[in-house]
């Protein structure tokens, strides 16, 4: 029964993409101030962790939801992803933290199946009426049958949801936790968030203030000997591990990492990964780090050496001799993993692009500093940092304009990729459902094992393309229309057309509400464009 809240086990604490915590002896006190907080029963009941990105805030979210479970406190925490299609859905959101409730206290769970049974539509049900039932209702059973201590709701990275305000504004969080301390008592139920520190999340929070809520801005926090102990440790293993001589590296060079780190960990880390990349020469590795000029001035922008430091990335993936379509070929690829909705694999890429798949590998290799290179064909790209987008994406932070991606260009191709997939691929019942030659396609609740059958027939190159074709579509500015784009779509229009509505209903009913979502956009956005012209023919 629980399984039709079809939660996004990924997005959690123990989900595949979890990220990893605060290394042992780093933000000691920051940690035992908010362990402090959730034992706190006449404390606040909101810990906002507000930060600028690259401070660390999901790396604390990580820690503080580790140590909470490892006391034995009820926690149910949730990593908001904007690069990854579900795990910023406003709806996903509360299935996923109703469906960990559940799963960690049997009476939340018998309350949450209860609900489900009654109506099985209850997934579907505007999200005020979603939360007052899948949530409200079986914490007051909890503290109704015991008296249980703290439940802890952790949601990282707020400003990344599809709709924060809705999250946490009128009509969700925002009654859900004060009827909660008003129903079991101040301290019972609390919430830890973290975000960017965003206007329009302070607002959102006001009523909060004072009363319920405290905040915590992360980058206003000392953070040099937390940084300092961070490198010093792991440069000592790369030190260990390659077998460099042991004065390396230098007193200076460390000082001089920390100092162009300032409050920004992501640095930190990011240097880490591109030197211990290098299995021959960590050591030159950190020489060309330490070779690009630091900013000078105090008031030099906070990601300015972030950006030194991923143009650095960039160009070691390449090299200085490379051909141009090498490099293009890693804007696209660096593209499609930013882009994309979902999670991609080096197989997806490799067939949306159309590009060798050993090509694909090897640029993805290149560029472990900034991603998780798969160590299978079928494993998701998962980028470590969300600094990343916002520099590739940014012309006037991304200097060298070989790598700087352009949105609406990017989405073209994704575009194009996902027709060029669907054309080859489609057919009609592509399943292969029994059923009687003149009958219509029978409905999907009642065909046994179709999500099996979907696994078996349908690729994930495929079922991407199916699923958020008209997102990319929608993102496409008029002046980026290829030729390429305009055959596949007629083709698409012409031949494929029936198939693909065919699979995206059996592939559900959050599929088809979201093509309807999209293709109502896409429609006016079509009108604007005169992209009618193209479909002139295909009725």
């Amino acid at each position: 029964m629980l399984e039709r809240l079809d939660p996004v086990i990924s997005g959690t604490a123990q989900g595949s993409e979890a990220p990893s915590g605060c290394m042992d002896d780093t933000r000691v006190e920051l940690l035992r101030d908010i362990i402090e907080w959730v034992n706190n029963p006449t404390g606040p009941c909101v810990f906002w962790l507000s930060g600028l990105a690259g401070t660390g805030k999901t790396a604390v979210t990580r820690s503080v939801a580790d140590r909470l479970a490892q006391a034995g406190i009820i926690v149910v925490s949730f990593f908001i992803s904007r690069h990854s299609g579900r795990r910023n859905s406003l709806y996903d959101i509360v299935h996923t933290l109703a469906f960990e409730l559940a799963r960690v206290h049997e009476t939340a769970r018998a309350i949450i199946i209860k609900a489900l049974e009654r109506d099985a539509r209850l997934h579907q049900l505007n999200i005020d009426e979603q939360v007052n039932r899948l949530l409200f209702e079986p914490l007051c059973a909890i503290f109704a049958a015991s008296r249980s201590g703290p439940i802890v709701l952790v949601l990282d990275a707020l400003d990344e949801c599809n709709d924060p305000a809705a999250l946490v504004g009128d009509g969700c969080l925002a009654k859900l936790i004060p009827a909660l301390c008003g129903q079991s008592g101040t301290g019972k139920v609390k919430l830890f968030l973290t975000s960017r520190p965003l206007a329009t999340i302070r607002e959102e929070l006001g009523p909060f203030n004072n009363r319920l809520g405290r905040e915590v801005r992360l980058h206003e926090i000392p953070t040099t000997n937390d940084i300092c102990t961070y490198l010093d440790r792991s440069l000592r293993d790369i030190r260990q591990l390659r077998q460099l001589p042991p004065d390396w590296p230098s007193a200076t060079d460390l000082d001089s990492l920390v100092h162009r780190a300032g409050s920004l960990f992501i640095y930190a880390t990011t240097v880490i990964r591109h030197i211990r990349e290098d299995e021959y020469a960590p050591h030159e590795r950190l020489a060309e780090v330490l070779s690009i000029q630091a900013t000078s001035s105090e008031d030099g922008l906070p990601y300015e050496e972030v950006d030194k430091l991923y143009l650095e990335v960039l160009s070691l993936s390449v090299g200085p001799k490379q051909p141009k379509s090498l490099t293009g070929r890693v804007r696209h690829i660096i593209a499609v993993v930013v882009l994309a909705r979902a999670p991609m694999s080096t197989r997806m890429i490799s067939e949306l692009l159309d590009i060798d798949h050993g090509t694909v590998r090897r640029l993805v290799s290149g560029l472990s500093a900034i991603w998780v290179t798969p160590s299978s064909d079928s494993e998701p790209i998962v980028l470590y940092h969300k600094s990343f987008p916002d520099f590739i994406l940014d012309i006037s932070r991304c200097a060298d304009l070989r790598f700087v991606v352009d949105c609406s260009v990017g989405h073209e191709r994704l575009a194009t990729g996902c027709l060029h997939v669907l054309n080859t691929l489609l057919v009609r019942d592509i399943c292969k459902i029994p059923f009687l030659a003149g009958q219509e396609l029978p409905r999907r609740d009642s065909i046994n094992d179709i999500e099996a059958m979907l696994a078996h027939h349908v690729s994930p190159a495929l079922h991407y393309s199916t699923v958020h074709l008209l997102h990319h579509l929608a993102e496409i500015a008029v002046r980026d229309v290829s030729e390429a784009l305009v055959d596949n779509l007629r083709v698409f229009c012409q031949e494929k057309l029936m198939f693909w509505l065919e699979l995206t209903c059996l592939m559900g009913p959050t599929t088809l509400s979201n093509l309807i979502v999209h293709l109502t956009g896409f429609q006016a956005k079509i009108l604007v464009r005169n992209l009618n012209v193209l479909v002139g023919g295909c009725t």
